[in-house]
């Protein structure tokens, strides 16, 4: 068992179009940059985090930190629509209607309106630079 000594978990995402997806993040959600680092070779490596050493950009999102990775050669988009692994972030948003107004001001474009669920008043998914859904939730 984990013992947590923090109380969120950070979400890293391998952009495979850094400046496309730092443009979503940043200033279409309108998430702040907290942090810019360089990952050196030895420790992407060592660790297992990336074949080579990276640019890592942290965005501010609550209590959790949504980690972009700058890499060289990095991978393509993933070409399936529905595929294994991260599938997607949940934002909990106070007004589900007005923030999708908000946003697409900004210039995300939303799979849907709004749409109530059993667990919540409204969801809408919109999807980042590599097909990552954004969905946005109001309880």
């Amino acid at each position: 068992m984990l013992n947590l000594s923090h109380p969120t978990i950070d979400i890293a995402i391998t952009c495979s179009d850094f400046e496309a997806s730092l443009d979503f993040y940043r200033n279409k959600l309108g998430l702040e940059i907290v942090l810019e680092l360089e990952i050196p070779d030895n420790l992407a490596r060592g660790v297992g985090l990336a074949p080579t050493g990276f640019r890592q950009v942290r965005l501010k999102a609550g209590n959790t930190l949504i980690k972009l990775m700058d890499i060289e050669s990095p991978p393509p988009t993933p070409a399936d629509e529905f595929a294994a692994g991260v599938r997607w972030l949940t934002f909990f948003v106070e007004d589900i209607h007005g923030t999708v107004e908000n946003l697409k001001q900004n210039g995300v474009e939303f799979l849907s309106d709004p749409i109530g669920a059993p667990d919540a008043v409204g969801v809408a998914c919109a999807k980042d630079p590599d097909g990552i859904l954004v969905e946005l939730v109001q309880i």
